[in-house]
């Protein structure tokens, strides 16, 4: 497995993915049994980054999901992919994925933490094209319902670009939001961060996000 590529998945299921048990009931020889799905899901309302979700979902556990669209009233249309694998859903979960609602319980998983730079910069842009946001004014945002996933991602900045910055909140209602924000001048050092004095910090630049997205 291309730890790489397992990094980006991480980030990208740390956006946008989400683990929950379904418990189904069902009459067997005249007796009441309770049967349970293990779902994995992913969705966005851009079809390549699910096309890029299910591909590296096959590639790193070799197991097929599904993916279809589903058209919303007054709003985009949005693209979910579901697997039914419990041998997966028990990997990823392994890993300190929550089950169920990931508001104030998502983390960084510690294998990113203690993992090379390369795959905290693919972890890194993972998050980026699922839950975070380049502006038209080029600048980098970040939103999410776990402040701790923040701060974990805050911490994960200064480690690879030697930027710290503070997490907001956001009242919505009964609930409160998230987010962390960089300046332009952040966001450029971000997304067009030369190579460090030990050579092992790739170029990040628009130009990789693009192509992330787009291939």
């Amino acid at each position: 497995m291309d730890k790489e590529d397992f990094a980006l998945f991480l980030g990208m299921l740390c956006g946008d993915c989400h683990l929950s048990i379904h418990t189904k009931r069902r009459v067997l020889k005249n007796t009441l049994k309770d049967y349970y799905d293990y779902y994995t899901g992913f969705c966005n309302t851009d079809e390549r980054l699910l096309k890029i979700f299910s591909d590296l979902f096959y590639k790193i556990f070799n197991v097929k999901g599904n993916f279809y669209p589903r058209d919303r009233t007054n709003r985009k249309r949005i693209y979910e992919f579901h697997s039914y694998s419990k041998e997966v859903f028990d990997k990823i979960s392994s890993l300190g994925f929550p089950i169920g609602d990931k508001r104030d319980n998502l983390r960084i998983p510690e294998i990113i933490k203690e993992g090379s730079v390369k795959e905290k910069l693919s972890f890194f842009f993972g998050v980026l094209i699922t839950d975070g946001c380049i502006r038209k004014n080029k600048t980098i945002i970040f939103h999410s319902g776990s402040k701790l996933f923040l701060e974990d991602l805050s911490d994960l900045f200064l480690d690879l670009f030697c930027i710290k910055r503070k997490i907001t909140e956001h009242p919505q209602g009964k609930f409160i939001s998230y987010q962390l924000n960089l300046n332009k001048q952040e966001s450029r050092k971000v997304l067009d961060m030369p190579p460090s004095h030990s050579g092992i910090a790739p170029v990040l630049s628009l130009d990789k996000v693009n192509f992330i997205i787009s291939r």
